[in-house]
C-alpha cells in the first residue's frame, strides 16, 4: 500500500528528497490529449497544496497507521455503546463505558509526553498498537465466548484508552520530525483527518458487522485496524526524541514543560480555549446512542450513521484547512469554525428526521475538524521540539481529559433532561464562550494572524 501511495504523492528518500513520481513521465511522454494534460496538471497542484505532507515516505506510514487505529477506537466506541444499551437500557453507563475510554487522557498524557522526549518516537508508538491489539483480541474472545459483562467492556475500555494516549501523543510529537516545517500545519491536519475523518472510516467499516453479526463481530473489525497499524509504524525509518537525558526525572522535566506552557501568553491562551473547545462541543458520544434511539428512531445503526456524517464532515473540511497558507486566514478559520461547532451543535439537537441530524452531524465534524487542525499547528509552532512532547501531553489532557469527564456528565445528564437539552446547552454555550474570547487582546491577536506558521523553508 505504500508503493501505491508513493506513486501517487512523489516519492522521497529518507533525506527528503523528491523521487520521480507520477506527473514526470504522463506529462512528458506526448501521448496524453490536452483534456488529460490538463487534468493531470490540476491533480498535481491539488496534490501539492493539500497532500504535500504525504510525500514523505515516513510520514505516509505514521498517517495510514494512525488512520487504522483512530479507525479502530471509533468503531469501538459505537460498538460498546450500542452493546451497553443493549444490555442494559442505560445511557448513563453508555457515559459510564466512554468515560473509561477517556479518562487516561485525564492522568496519562503528561508521562507519554515525558517518554516520547526521553526515548525514540517510533518505538513508543509502535508499543502503544502493539498493546492496543492486545486489549482487541481479549475483548473480542470473550464476547465470542459469552462470558462478556459490562465491568468487562468497562475495564477494557480503560486499557484500551490508555495505550490510545501513548498513541495519540506519540503521534503528534513525532510528526513535525517527518516532513519540512514548511508542511507542518499540512502534516498536522492531516494527523487531525485522521482522529476526525476515522469516525466515517471505522463506524462504516462496522456497520455491517453489527447489523449482520453483533457488536462481537465489531471487535474482531476492531482487532484487524490495530494490526494494519502496527505494520505502518513498524515501516517507518526515522528515529527523533526529545531533549531529555538518562535519569532526566518525569516530575522536574513535566514542571519545565509547564512553566514553559504557561509563561507564554499565545500558547497559554491556547490551551484554556482548546480545553473548553473540546469540554463543550466535542464530548457528544455518549448522547448519541439515546439521541439516536429516542429521537430519531434510527435503531441500532443509528449511533454509526450520525459518527460517520461527522467524519464525513471532519474529512472535507480539513482538506480545506490543509491548504491554508495565510496566516490571517488561519486566524479567521479558527474563530469562524469555533462559533459553528457550538452552533451545529444546537442544530443536531434540533433535528426532527434523520436526513436534517446527519447534515447538522456533519457540519459539526467538519467544524470541530477544523478548529482542532488550526490550533494544533499553532501549538506545535509555539513548542521547542527539547519538549513537544512533554507540552503535547499537556495539551492531550486539555483535549481528552476535558472529554472524558464531560462525556460522563452528559450520559448522566441525557438520561434526566434528553440528549436535545444537553447537546443545546453545551454548543450555544460555546458560541459565547467564542463571542467572548474577542475581548482578550492575546486572542485578537492569534485571530488576526499573530501565530505565523511557516509557508515556505527558511
Amino acid at each position: 500500500m505504500g508503493a501505491m501511495i508513493g506513486a501517487a504523492y512523489g516519492v522521497h528518500n529518507r533525506s527528503g528528497r523528491r523521487l520521480a513520481g507520477f506527473r514526470g513521465p504522463l506529462l512528458e511522454s506526448g501521448h496524453l490529449s490536452q483534456q488529460n494534460r490538463m487534468l493531470m496538471t490540476m491533480l498535481s497542484a491539488f496534490r501539492n497544496r493539500y497532500l504535500s505532507a504525504l510525500q514523505y515516505s515516513d510520514y505516509r506510514w505514521v498517517w495510514l497507521g494512525s488512520m487504522s487505529s483512530q479507525s479502530a477506537y471509533w468503531a469501538l466506541l459505537v460498538a460498546r455503546g450500542v452493546l451497553v444499551l443493549e444490555m442494559t437500557g442505560s445511557s448513563a453507563l453508555v457515559g459510564v463505558t466512554t468515560f473509561a475510554a477517556m479518562v487516561p487522557r485525564v492522568i496519562i498524557p503528561p508521562l507519554a509526553g515525558f517518554l516520547a522526549d526521553r526515548f525514540d518516537r517510533r518505538k513508543v508508538l509502535a508499543s502503544s498498537y502493539v498493546f492496543q491489539m492486545m486489549h482487541g483480541v481479549v475483548l473480542t474472545v470473550l464476547a465470542y465466548t459469552g462470558v462478556l459483562e459490562v465491568w468487562h467492556i468497562v475495564v477494557l475500555s480503560l486499557v484500551n484508552g490508555s495505550f490510545r494516549t501513548f498513541q495519540m501523543t506519540a503521534v503528534q510529537a513525532l510528526t513535525p520530525n517527518l516532513v519540512p516545517r514548511e508542511h507542518w500545519l499540512n502534516a498536522i491536519a492531516m494527523n487531525q483527518l485522521t482522529q476526525q475523518g476515522s469516525r466515517l472510516v471505522g463506524p462504516g467499516l462496522v456497520a455491517p458487522a453489527m447489523l449482520l453479526a453483533g457488536p462481537e463481530a465489531a471487535f474482531a473489525v476492531s482487532t484487524l485496524f490495530y494490526v494494519a497499524g502496527i505494520a505502518g509504524v513498524l515501516s517507518i525509518r526515522t528515529r527523533a526524541s526529545g531533549g531529555l537525558d538518562r535519569g532526566s526525572r518525569l516530575g522536574a522535566s513535566l514542571l519545565e514543560a509547564g512553566r514553559y506552557a504557561w509563561g507564554h501568553p499565545q500558547l497559554r491562551a491556547m490551551f484554556i480555549l482548546v480545553a473548553l473547545h473540546c469540554s463543550m462541543t466535542m464530548a457528544f458520544e455518549s448522547t448519541l446512542p439515546v439521541l439516536a434511539r429516542d429521537e430519531l428512531g434510527l435503531g441500532m445503526g443509528g449511533v454509526s450513521y450520525l459518527m460517520m456524517a461527522v467524519g464525513a464532515g471532519a474529512v472535507l473540511a480539513v482538506f480545506a484547512v490543509a491548504g491554508s497558507r495565510n496566516a490571517a486566514h488561519r486566524g479567521r478559520i479558527l474563530l469562524v469554525t469555533g462559533l459553528a461547532s457550538g452552533a451545529s451543535m444546537a442544530g443536531l439537537a434540533a433535528a426532527e428526521t434523520a436526513p436534517l441530524a446527519l447534515l447538522a452531524a456533519a457540519v459539526m465534524g467538519g467544524s470541530q475538524a477544523s478548529f482542532m487542525a488550526v490550533a494544533g499547528a499553532m501549538i506545535q509552532s509555539l513548542a521547542p521540539d527539547s519538549m513537544r512532547g512533554r507540552i503535547t501531553g499537556l495539551n492531550q489532557i486539555n483535549v481528552g481529559g476535558t472529554m472524558a469527564l464531560v462525556n460522563l456528565v452528559n450520559g448522566f445528564a441525557a438520561d434526566w433532561y434528553g440528549a436535545p437539552v444537553v447537546l443545546t446547552v453545551m454548543g450555544l454555550g460555546f458560541a459565547g464562550v467564542a463571542v467572548a474570547s474577542l475581548l482578550i487582546a492575546t486572542m485578537r491577536g492569534v485571530y488576526s494572524g499573530e501565530i505565523a506558521l511557516p509557508t515556505r523553508a527558511s
